[in-house]
């Protein structure tokens, strides 16, 4: 039996991506970048609101007090002017629509394995229910 595929838009960049029920551990993003981002930015809004609290805001004077210390140490001269070069950007062909839809869209696969699975896709995510392994359990239920 092919595996299922749980349909599901990335949070960080928005993509729809498959994934089969092999490879699924709850997922919210398409890629380690788009984790490695978000990750990111969850970590500063916990920096901003740590700054905000009487701690941090003592710590922060203290880390900045002792970086001017260090910053009147230093003495530098004035660097030698460089010359810039124009960054040109290499030109892209669009794609034909020929290309984006081709026969082998009908076959759906994992966007982590890349495993072809069913054409059945679902939004949610499988439930594994524990089994009573003794009717002994069965029993107890209150009446």
């Amino acid at each position: 039996m092919e595996p299922s595929l749980r349909l599901f838009n990335c949070l960080k960049c928005h993509a729809q991506v498959l994934i089969c029920s092999h490879c699924d551990r709850g997922q919210m993003y398409c890629s380690k970048e788009c984790s490695f981002d978000a990750r990111q930015n969850s970590c500063r809004k916990a920096e901003k609101r740590y700054q905000l609290t009487l701690k941090g805001k003592l710590r922060h004077a203290l880390r900045q007090r002792r970086y001017r210390m260090r910053q009147k140490e230093k003495v530098t001269d004035h660097s030698s002017i460089g010359s810039t070069q124009d960054g040109l950007l290499e030109s892209v062909k669009n794609k034909t629509i020929d290309d984006v839809i081709s026969k082998d869209s009908l076959e759906k696969h994992c966007h982590f394995c890349k495993k072809a699975a069913s054409m059945w896709l679902r939004s949610g995510f499988l439930r594994y229910y524990r089994r009573h392994t003794s009717l002994k359990h069965a029993y107890l239920r209150p009446p």
